[in-house]
């Protein structure tokens, strides 16, 4: 292979990294919107400038941004790994690389595009609020694991592609295989 091809090759190399980072971070984006709109708000009342949930459902809705936000980070995490793993059986490590930071910036881009859809801070609003006024709880991610839901179930997905469907990896392709000893025997007895 000469050196303009080689680079030519590291130049698609990178290019198709960048790509899968911009597309991670693109589908965050699409995930934080379908999270803040699968998302109901739990209300809470004010009460001496405090915020009160209304009633058991309202309480146990709070949980449900961190369920959501978990349920759809994985669903789109695996879809993104499963395209990435198929589209490339080459250069294994860069796309690993890739696939993990792609997958932290769209773990960031997910939660930044919900929670800025979703309603404003309850507790900056209640310190200004009547008393008796209902107001919509926002949307949060209880914890930092539910963060690790985007890199963790894209390097599992992508493991499995690209152990689980053999071809193409490791620098071995199609036209460069080896063939058995019983097809070399075959070869020379017709060629002579």
């Amino acid at each position: 292979m000469s050196t303009e091809e080689s680079a030519g090759l590291l130049r698609r190399s990178l290019l198709f990294a960048l790509a899968v980072v911009i597309g991670y971070v693109v589908v965050g984006v699409v995930a934080g919107v379908i999270w803040e709109w699968l998302w109901t708000p739990p209300t809470q009342v004010v009460q001496q400038h405090q915020l009160f949930y209304t009633d058991y459902g309202s309480l146990r809705q709070v949980f449900t941004g961190t369920g959501l936000y978990a349920l759809v980070g994985a669903v789109a995490s695996a879809l993104v790994a499963a395209t990435v793993g198929f589209l490339t059986r080459r250069h294994e490590l860069l796309v690993l690389a890739a696939v993990t930071l792609g997958s932290l910036l769209a773990a960031w881009a997910m939660h930044t595009v919900g929670v800025a859809l979703g309603p404003p801070d309850a507790a900056t609003i209640a310190k200004t609020a009547a008393d008796g006024t209902h107001v919509s709880a926002e949307l949060v991610v209880n914890g930092k694991s539910p963060y690790l839901v985007w890199p963790m179930v894209s390097l599992f997905v992508l493991a499995l592609v690209f152990f689980a469907w053999p071809g193409g990896r490791g620098g071995r392709h199609r036209d460069d295989t080896v063939p058995e000893p019983a097809e070399a025997d075959v070869t020379e007895a017709s060629s002579g």
